[in-house]
This record gives structure tokens, sequence and C-alpha cells, in this order.
């Protein structure tokens, strides 16, 4: 190996490379925003509404079935922890007081269905 050799190659950078995955003309025909991309909604992570304070777990009983039916889908779905944001010590209270809320018939099991009409 020669001297030159050996300065040029301590000199070459990983930035300067030619065969760059995306290379500036590439940039210019796929827009300005495949860098910084963007999503589009949910990447915020949701807090558990009941370990931040804002509801009291108390309230999770079969006695009151209108609280547990607001964590319930039209078609009578527990709704889930990534979706409601609740952390899984409560999701799992959620699920076992709407299943013990459908047992003694305070909350149904289906709540559409096609005689609902």
């Amino acid at each position: 190996m020669t001297k030159e050799y050996t300065k040029e190659y301590k000199s070459y950078k990983k930035n300067d490379r030619d065969d760059d995955r995306y290379s500036d003309d590439m940039d210019d025909m796929m827009g300005d925003d495949r860098k910084g991309r963007k999503f589009s909604g949910g990447n915020k992570k949701k807090s558990c509404r009941f370990t931040a304070g804002e509801e009291d777990v108390a309230n999770i009983s079969y006695k009151n079935p209108r609280f547990l039916a607001t964590f319930m889908t039209e078609h009578g779905k527990i709704v889930p922890r990534r979706i409601t944001g609740n952390c899984a010590y409560v999701q799992r209270l959620l699920a076992q007081e709407i299943k013990r809320a459908r047992n003694l018939a305070l909350l149904g099991y289906v709540s559409i269905g096609p005689s609902s009409n």
C-alpha cells in the first residue's frame, strides 16, 4: 500500500459514498417528505385514565353497567387496551367485571343483531 492510498482511505467518510441509499436526485423525484416522514395520527401514547387519577378504580364494578358499556363496542365486544389506553391491570379488571355483568344479564353479549331494528 502506498502512502497516497492510505491518506485517501483515511479521509474517506461514510457520507462521501456515491451509492447512498437515497441520493439527492432520488429525493427530488420522490418529494421532500422521504427522509423526514411523519405518520398521520396515532403516535401519541395514551395514558391510563385510572392511574392518572381522572377516574377511580372503585367505579369498575359489575353493578355499574353504564360505565362498563363505555368500554364495549356497539356489537358487544370489549374494546382493546391499545384503543382505550388502559394499563394491563385495569384492562383485566374491566374484562372481568364486564363478563360478570354479562353473566348476570346486566350487559348483553351482543347488543346489535338482525332483529334489533
